[in-house]
């Protein structure tokens, strides 16, 4: 497979992307490598030790991770990330969440349960949309699965 030469745009906004993503890491970020946060992405400032993502993984822009929850009175938690996840534009990942390997979070959704590997999940509150989605480590998906039907 050939590469693909980029241009001064996309080599400008790599860098900066690579940048965003060694600064969440110095925050206490627990980040996997070839992972990128985009700059506009919000992780939790409260807790960000709680704050795991897996390798091959793409946090897109606007998108939330919260790891702490006192409303609820739980205090700091945990959110896993697994690997190879794209989690879109303005998703809210809600505290105490774990969401699986191969998983894409559509745009706008909002997660607030745990999310089962090789799922393609959206909406608010996200639901599964299809089952058996595989992901290369580009962020594109391979294979996509079998809707499923949800049930009203």
């Amino acid at each position: 497979m050939e590469k693909i030469k980029n241009s001064p745009k996309q080599k400008i906004s790599t860098f900066v992307r690579k940048l965003y993503t060694n600064f969440c890491r110095l925050r206490g970020n627990d980040i996997g490598k070839h992972s990128y946060v985009a700059r506009s992405a919000h992780t939790d400032g409260a807790n960000p030790k709680g704050v795991h993502i897996g390798d091959y993984s793409r946090v897109s822009v606007r998108a939330t991770i919260l790891a702490h929850d006192y409303f609820r009175g739980k205090g700091k938690v945990d959110t896993y990330i697994g690997h190879h996840v794209v989690i879109g534009g303005q998703a809210w990942i809600n505290p105490g969440v774990k969401i699986g390997n191969h998983v894409v979070v559509g745009a706008c959704s909002v997660v607030t349960k745990d999310i089962p590997d090789h799922c393609l999940v959206a909406g608010n509150p996200a639901k599964i949309i299809k089952e058996g989605i595989v992901l290369n480590d580009y962020y594109q998906i391979i294979d996509f699965g079998h809707k499923v039907t949800l049930n009203k």
